[in-house]
């Protein structure tokens, strides 16, 4: 049974079905789910794969499947979405199109990793668009210095918000070409747009972990354990075809996160298991490169904070430690792996929490065959 309600109101007790939602499972703990809406009133190189973290390994499960964690989020926007009896949550188009953001007004965010599962569950031959919306204002009431406007004209929907004053994270597998969107999973939209190819795409009905990794004001995309964008959003960037609407300078250091629901018929994307975990103020890249014919890892760290950190950097080969790195300053490590070539694999940060307990970030890489 599903059932369909108007943002701000909860279902009678009599409208519960029961069931135990995958969430639960990660949040450690059995629940009875309703199904709920919030709706708007009416070289040769080899992929990373790598296990998503487990819920108590640092992140906050804030979408869990329960009702509980359901009624947590807002729904700004037109369309909605359902949470099913399964513990997902499906997004749906409202009566005259149009989309909405389903967000999270708990916390705001300033450096973090998000992470969730999608599947794309567009009827027939279809393809569904939606996206993960990051570090943008509230959207419950106007925000000055944040239009509802589409490249200057008036809206009137709270989701535009979300769009002009933070980054979407796009999710369209959709083919290229014809009048589907070229901007495909992974694009940070607008300003750091992916092809197809570099989408790398899966089959409909599958379900996908997506990670959204923010820190300062650099944007790593990670797609089933696959590094598939990076973005540094600079100042004074217009957003391309738009140049009415805000540039990349109204995109702040700290907001909320959401799910979009987009405006066609098509746009039906379930999510599940949405977990967030604050990161400290070090942006990690990894490479992978041949010197001499014998694979290296590349790895750099670079303090984007106010104050010198004590980090090491590791692989499977060995981990260094570097100690007072300056603000705005690099440690990098070059990691010989002592062979020919290296498979995907996972390197770590680690650096001091602020309980004096370690953080350990890991960040994935290809795999390199320099024979």
């Amino acid at each position: 049974m599903r059932t369909a309600l108007r943002a701000g109101t909860r279902p009678s007790p009599g409208a519960a079905g029961a069931g135990r939602p995958r969430g639960a499972r990660a949040a450690g703990v059995t629940a009875l789910v309703v199904a709920v809406a919030f709706a708007a009133p009416a070289a040769a190189i080899t992929p990373a794969v790598v296990e998503p973290p487990a819920a108590d390994d640092g992140y906050d499960v804030i979408l869990d499947g329960t009702q509980e964690s359901f009624d947590a989020w807002e729904y700004a926007g037109d369309g909605g979405f359902d949470l099913l009896e399964d513990g997902t949550v499906r997004s749906r188009v409202g009566a005259t199109g149009g989309f909405g953001t389903l967000w999270y007004p708990v916390q705001q965010y300033g450096d973090f990793s998000l992470i969730l599962e999608f599947r794309d569950d567009a009827p027939g031959d279809a393809r569904a668009n939606s996206g993960v919306q990051v570090r943008f204002p509230a959207l419950s009431g106007p925000v000055e210095g944040c239009p509802t406007t589409f490249n200057g004209s008036e809206t009137n929907n709270l989701s535009w918000i979300a769009v002009n004053c933070g980054h979407e994270v796009q999710i369209n597998d959709s083919p290229e070409g014809g009048s589907n969107d070229p901007r495909k999973t992974g694009s940070v939209y607008g300003f750091a747009d992916l092809d197809l190819d570099r989408a790398m795409p899966t089959p409909k009905g599958t379900w996908n972990t997506y990670e959204v990794r923010v820190v300062g004001q650099h944007y790593t995309v990670i797609r089933n354990g696959v590094v598939i964008n990076e973005y540094e959003n600079r100042p004074g960037v217009p957003f391309p075809g738009r140049p009415l609407d805000p540039d990349s300078s109204s995109r702040g250091l700290v907001g909320y996160v959401g799910l979009q629901a987009h405006g066609s018929a098509p746009d039906v994307v379930s999510y599940r298991d949405v977990r967030v975990r604050e990161l400290p103020p070090v942006h990690v890249e990894v490479d992978t490169r041949c010197l001499a014919g014998t694979a290296h890892v590349a790895v750099r760290a670079e303090n984007l904070g106010e104050d010198p950190v004590d980090l090491t950097l590791g692989t499977p080969t060995g981990e260094r430690t570097y100690t007072g790195v300056a603000p705005g300053r690099n440690a990098y490590g070059s990691f010989s792996q002592r062979a020919a070539s290296v498979e995907a694999g996972v390197a770590t940060l680690t650096v001091p929490g602020a309980d004096g307990e370690p953080v350990v970030v890991d960040t994935p890489y290809t795999g390199v065959d320099c024979g």
